[in-house]
């Protein structure tokens, strides 16, 4: 189960990608990063944006990336 911080980060991605992508894109960047969803911290969010962001802006387009990575970079959770 994904802590709060991990569960919002996903719902900011499923506006765009959907909630299965949503959920398989932070598990998978936060393992990049050296975590996991029930583990994440707002530390780590910086780390994550950056990958969220270069994913993202693979499949959806640049501008879709850094968009969705700066909306994670100011959570507030």
């Amino acid at each position: 189960m994904a802590n709060k911080l991990a569960l919002e980060i996903e719902k900011i991605l499923a506006e765009s990608v959907g909630d299965f992508i949503a959920k398989a894109t932070v598990k998978k960047n936060c393992e990049l990063i050296g975590t996991t969803p029930d583990t994440l911290t707002s530390d780590q969010l910086p780390a994550l944006a950056e990958k969220i962001d270069k994913s993202v802006s693979f499949f959806s387009g640049k501008d879709a990336g850094e968009a969705l990575a700066e909306k994670i970079r100011h959570l507030k959770v």
